[in-house]
This record gives structure tokens, C-alpha cells and sequence, in this order.
């Protein structure tokens, strides 16, 4: 199930969406013994290729095993800037505005 959809890094693909699926069908897994999280460090990487996986064995060393840092990164590193609305990057702030406001 983990290699059915593998996320590679290509720009069409959300990283995010990978993590939300991959935790999902991990939720539906249950070793005996094993924790959810135990479980999603160990299939992780067979959800990943190419580049993605690279990247995997380098991350890991600078989470010391903390999965939702691991997301936290992950999403940044592969996120597809070019899908974010040009609102975001056209973004002001006007004199004496807050940032509520703005």
C-alpha cells in the first residue's frame, strides 16, 4: 500500500497531501507492540523515491526521531512554491495598517 502512490518531489505533487495520506493508511495498520509513530518511521521511506528519498536520509539525522519535525521539514523542502496564489507574494502592508487589517 505504501509503494502504491510514492511521492517523488514533482512540482504538480503536495507534499502535505502525501503526509495526510501516508498517516491515514498508516492508521489503518496496527502491529502489536509497535506505536503509530514507530510504524510511520519505519514505512516512510518506502513511500518516497527518487530525490525525496535522498533527502529522507539526510533530514533524519537533524529530527532526533521527532516525527512532526520530520513533516514540518518535509513539507517545507518539497512544497510547490508555484502553487501559492500571487496574493500571497503580492502581499502589503500599508503605513499605520495592522497586520489584521492588512
Amino acid at each position: 500500500m505504501v509503494w502504491a502512490q510514492p511521492f517523488s518531489g514533482l512540482e504538480t505533487k503536495n507534499p502535505c497531501n502525501h503526509l495526510l495520506e501516508f498517516e491515514e493508511m498508516c492508521s489503518c495498520l496496527s502491529i502489536l507492540g509497535m506505536t503509530q509513530e514507530t510504524l510511520r518511521w519505519k514505512l516512510f521511506p518506502f513511500s518516497l523515491t527518487e530525490k525525496v528519498k535522498q533527502w529522507y536520509t539526510h533530514a533524519i539525522e537533524s529530527t532526533n526521531g521527532d516525527w512532526e519535525e520530520l513533516k514540518d521539514k518535509f513539507c517545507l523542502a518539497f512544497f510547490p512554491i508555484g502553487s501559492l496564489p500571487n496574493a500571497i507574494f503580492d502581499f502589503e502592508q500599508y503605513k499605520k495598517e495592522s497586520i489584521g487589517a492588512a
